[in-house]
């Protein structure tokens, strides 16, 4: 008998362990709780909130806090979908004065919209692309007449 311990499998040729024997099958996307893709596909063909561009492409986020319409916020996460607003990506991301080069409250109240107020009359029409496309008229026909809550 042998005093010292055995190996329990054949050695392994030097490098061996470092490569990949066999397709490992992808990580499925799991569901985010807030998620609501075909509302953001209906977003995305509403006029831009500050341009007025239609269709303006894009959903912005509104990232930043507000008691009064229950929303919290928090470092590196993404909002729930409630809280999308239609802008084209020249307003949204690209331009010198778009909300992303920019204060996100400093471009909404530059512009004159409460976006809490816009996303919570879009989502409570979401469905209808025709009752959607008046709260976003109506956010810009009075734009700077509401107060910003």
């Amino acid at each position: 008998m042998k005093d010292f311990p055995q190996r329990l499998a054949a050695a392994a040729p030097p490098g061996s362990l470092l490569k990949r024997t066999a397709v490992q099958p992808r990580m499925v996307r799991q569901e985010v709780a807030g998620r609501d893709l075909p509302y953001l596909a209906l977003v995305r063909q509403l006029p831009c909130l500050k341009c007025g561009d239609d269709p303006c492409g894009e959903a912005a986020h509104v990232r930043f806090a507000s008691a009064a319409f229950g929303k919290a916020s928090g470092l590196g996460r993404k909002p729930s979908d409630v809280h999308s607003v239609p802008l084209c990506p020249g307003c949204h991301r690209l331009d010198r004065d778009a909300q992303h080069a920019r204060g996100e409250r400093e471009f909404w109240d530059s512009i004159g919209i409460n976006p809490l107020i816009v996303a919570r009359d879009l989502y409570a029409q979401r469905g209808d692309l025709v009752a959607m496309r008046a709260v976003v008229m109506v956010a810009i026909a009075e734009r700077g007449r509401r107060e910003a809550r």
